[in-house]
């Protein structure tokens, strides 16, 4: 099978990682604006050996016959790259968020239907072992109903280039970071979302242009629950690692918490003393999706998720613009 890398700016080495596992695929083209980006890449990744570069990714889908494609580019991009891979029928696995505004969700949710493409998104937390593990102690009553879920998100913010930085061609910290802890929110918490209001900005760090710094979520649950996110790029330098990443669920029987870098998971329940949980290891994404493919089911994480986790992302987006408590439709293909 040949696998293409349009753009090189975001998680695309879970795609690399899962064509180590997977006989008979291989790297065949790939693509990024940045010349040194692609240069060096070429030169330092093995599977890249045979692999043709090119310069823009539309001369890629020219000559290049693809089963499979990575889209990793500019977040703005997205859905023009997207409706393209569409046409030819190529399997994609996409970078987060599918689009920047509702608008250009609009279209490709039209476009999907259309073509035989299975489509998925690197929500790649779900196919960490913690809130693999989570999921299934919810689902097994262990905390028994959901009442109250609080996700965090915090990042160093590093060295950022320049489309970072544009509210146009990024989409805004909500939709770049916020899709991962809302949608381990619905995925592990089992529950949709029915509003959200939100809040945004900027204090300091001129260096991230337009570009948030904090933002704040709040949530009603399908169920009647309540959730919260909090995003922020203020974790400093010195942090003994790039993010904190936490997720707490409380129940009417128990609190689950998933705590940074902690490979246990924490279990308070009223019948026994709390307990760390341990979690046995998950699959790669792109494995998984080619499995599913290939057995006619859907993968871990199906086009309908995505479609659902960005549409509720750009929401909350605009619900911080516009100073809103925003209803939220319902999840549809």
């Amino acid at each position: 099978m040949k696998v293409g890398l349009i753009g090189l700016k975001g998680h695309h080495n879970v795609v690399l990682d899962g064509i180590l596992s997977l006989p008979g695929f291989e790297l065949v083209a790939l693509s990024d604006d940045d010349p040194a980006a692609l240069a060096t890449f070429v030169r330092d990744q093995p599977l890249a050996k045979n692999a043709r570069p090119y310069a823009n990714w539309r001369h890629l889908l020219e000559h290049a016959p693809l089963d499979f494609c990575c889209v990793a580019d500019e977040n703005a991009l997205r859905v023009e790259q997207l409706t393209a891979l569409l046409e030819r029928n190529v399997h994609i696995v996409a970078e987060k968020p599918l689009a920047t505004n509702l608008d250009d969700l609009k279209r490709l949710r039209s476009a999907l239907p259309r073509s035989k493409s299975r489509l998925t998104m690197l929500l790649t937390m779900r196919h960490e072992a913690k809130y693999v593990k989570m999921r299934e102690l919810v689902q097994s009553g262990a905390i028994g109903q959901l009442c109250l879920a609080t996700a965090q998100k915090s990042y160093r913010l590093g060295e950022r280039s320049d489309w970072f930085k544009s509210r146009k061609r990024l989409g805004g910290i909500i939709p770049y970071i916020g899709i991962h802890a809302l949608d381990l929110i619905r995925w592990v918490g089992g529950q949709d979302f029915t509003q959200v209001a939100a809040f945004h900005g900027r204090i300091g760090k001129e260096q991230m242009g337009e570009t948030e710094n904090h933002a704040s979520l709040a949530l009603q649950l399908a169920n009647g629950g309540s959730a919260t996110a909090r995003l922020d790029y203020l974790r400093p330098e010195p942090a003994p690692t790039h993010g904190d990443d936490r997720l707490r669920l409380a129940g009417t029987e128990g609190v689950l918490e998933a705590r940074g870098d902690e490979p246990e998971l924490l279990l308070v329940t009223g019948k026994k003393p709390p307990e760390k949980v341990n979690c046995p290891p998950t699959s790669n994404l792109f494995v998984d999706f080619v499995n599913a493919i290939q057995a006619n089911r859907e993968s871990r994480i199906p086009a309908a998720d995505c479609l659902y986790a960005t549409e509720v992302v750009l929401h909350a987006r605009d619900a911080a613009d516009q100073a809103q408590l925003r209803s939220l439709p319902k999840r549809t293909i």
